[in-house]
């Protein structure tokens, strides 16, 4: 298998008070079937050998489901292949010379931890609006890892197609239609406070790692009216 030359632009960030820089490393061995992440593992390996600190990022069970893992690469988020996770994006598409830029996922509601890790607290805080376990068995159900790239891909920060796969299967888990309206204004209340307004642009699609249908977006405003005029609701949505 061939290999190539990568010059790689890493952000570096000692913790999240402190300022941050990009830190240059050259990469002599990368390959087209290597990912992002054994990318990162590479220029560790380097880093370990000369006797320095490993950057920091998020990693889980690098088979694309997990959501625990998310870099940006090259201004977008999980990086340049549609749809799929950055532990599943291969550098297929550099060739040798090139220059790579990674930095964290970028949102204000995913402050940064160090380095290329962040914080997703906000979206647990969105989730436990809704009662936790009932919430993670509604992203589940609709497919959703929680990775957070649809916030960082958003302009304004939001968390639409989250919240909106979220809203979109929690009805069914209700007992009763009171409980629907409680959990899904609760949710929407903890999402305002938490993340920007839908830019309606659609760039979370495009790097969700689930594929979640623009269609999930609506469900944001459907909910809001329903709560807003409950008797003009038609029986069973």
């Amino acid at each position: 298998m061939s290999t190539f030359s990568l010059t790689v632009d890493v952000w570096r960030q000692p913790s999240p008070d402190e300022p941050g820089h990009f830190a240059t490393h050259v990469v002599p061995d990368a390959g087209p079937e290597m990912t992002v992440l054994e990318l990162l593992d590479r220029i560790n390996a380097q880093r370990e050998a000369a006797g320095e600190e490993p950057i920091a990022f998020d990693d889980g069970c690098r088979e694309g489901v997990c959501g625990k893992c998310g870099v940006t690469v090259d201004g977008v988020a999980h990086g340049p292949e549609r749809n799929a996770a950055s532990c599943m994006q291969h550098l297929g598409a550099y060739r040798d010379g090139d220059r790579v830029r990674i930095e964290p996922l970028q949102a204000a509601s995913l402050p940064v931890k160090q380095d290329l890790s962040v914080d997703k607290k906000a979206l647990r805080r969105v989730a436990k609006a809704a009662k936790f376990p009932v919430a993670m068995k509604a992203l589940a159900n609709g497919g959703c890892i929680s990775c957070g790239a649809c916030i960082s891909s958003c302009p304004n920060g939001s968390g639409q197609l989250f919240v909106g796969t979220m809203l979109r299967e929690l009805p069914p888990l209700a007992t009763n239609d009171a409980e629907r309206r409680e959990r899904s204004s609760k949710v929407l209340a903890a999402a305002e406070d938490e993340f920007g307004p839908c830019s309606l642009l659609g760039d979370c699609v495009e790097v969700c790692p689930a594929g979640l249908p623009i269609e999930n977006l609506s469900a944001v405003a459907r909910e809001n009216l329903r709560n807003r005029f409950p008797r003009r609701a038609p029986d069973g949505d």
